[in-house]
């Protein structure tokens, strides 16, 4: 009796479970099948912000599941997903995506110095390649040496990447003239250049620490650029707290030819000290037109003026 009671309670029990099942499985028909079907959108190449408001206005998420280094993508566009677009799914569904993390990055070696073929071994060795090349002349870098770069040195760029350079020619032919490299040199050392070839300098002073008074701590133009007579030419000399000796410091001399017209009439400007004659302005110059010299400090020194050979001036 008592296993008969049993046997029915077994049996009641399976025909519920039996009938759960049916309506379990009813509900979740009507439950997927009252999503509606959506056609996948393409989100390859958009960004992962564009990708996610797409696929949310179609009831969609989004779902990232890797990230790949490929150059032909912008950092954080989707570069592939699934389900593919095209694809028919219902609402609700993860579109799986994997972004971009742009090209692989390498750092870029210094090259400066390096002739045209180690430097290409070189940057070979890092994925990268020399793209454009150009030449100038240099007083400071030997011919056929590399001069400059750009990316230049210690930069994060993308692998293959081009690097331009600029490689030298060797010392300028004579009807050249480059602008030297003064920085850490003294002021006197360009006033001396500048009255060899006849360059008016604009001088400023800043004062600054770890300097010596009047070194030149910056210039414009640049070491190496072309220049000529027209050429705008400022250095900037450091300026202690402490002052040098007037005769420490050089000056600057100023004289205007005092006659009329257009005729050029040649100007030769001396300097006579103890040590001798130094010749400061040798050339044809316009009347009125103003002088400007820098001469270096000479105790007891003398400037003459001669023009066409006459002793016009005395100071």
């Amino acid at each position: 009796m008592v296993k008969k009671k049993k046997g029915m309670k077994f049996l009641l029990w399976l025909v519920i479970f039996f009938f759960l099942s049916i309506l379990l499985y009813n509900i979740t028909e009507k439950i997927v099948h009252s999503k509606k079907e959506v056609v996948v959108p393409n989100i390859i190449n958009k960004s992962v912000y564009e990708a996610l408001d797409i696929v949310s206005k179609m009831n969609l998420s989004l779902k990232k599941i890797g990230e790949v280094y490929n150059p032909n993508y912008p950092i954080g566009t989707v570069v592939s997903q699934q389900p593919s677009a095209g694809m028919v799914v219902r609402e609700g569904r993860s579109i799986n995506v994997v972004l971009s993390l742009g090209g692989e990055k390498v750092f870029v070696p210094n090259i400066v110095g390096e002739d045209y073929r180690k430097a290409e071994v070189l940057l070979r060795q890092y994925t990268l390649f020399i793209g454009t090349v150009t030449q100038r002349y240099s007083l400071k870098v030997a011919k056929n040496k590399i001069i400059e770069q750009q990316p230049r040195e210690g930069e994060i760029v993308d692998k293959n990447t081009p690097v331009n350079i600029v490689v030298s020619l060797g010392f300028p032919p004579e009807d050249v003239i480059l602008m030297p490299d003064f920085k850490n040199k003294h002021i006197n050392d360009v006033y001396q250049w500048a009255q060899k070839y006849g360059f008016e300098i604009n001088v400023k002073e800043e004062v600054v620490e770890g300097y010596n008074d009047s070194e030149v701590i910056d210039q414009r133009p640049l070491p190496d650029e072309i220049i000529s007579n027209t050429t705008f030419i400022e250095v900037v000399i450091a300026k202690n707290k402490s002052a040098l000796k007037k005769e420490q410091i050089s000056y600057n001399f100023e004289y205007e030819l005092p006659f009329l017209g257009d005729t050029p009439k040649n100007v030769k400007i001396v300097q006579i000290s103890a040590e001798g004659e130094n010749v400061l302005y040798n050339k044809p110059t316009l009347p009125k037109q103003k002088i400007q010299l820098f001469v270096p400090p000479k105790k007891n020194s003398r400037i003459r003026i001669f023009v066409d050979g006459v002793l016009i001036d005395e100071r």
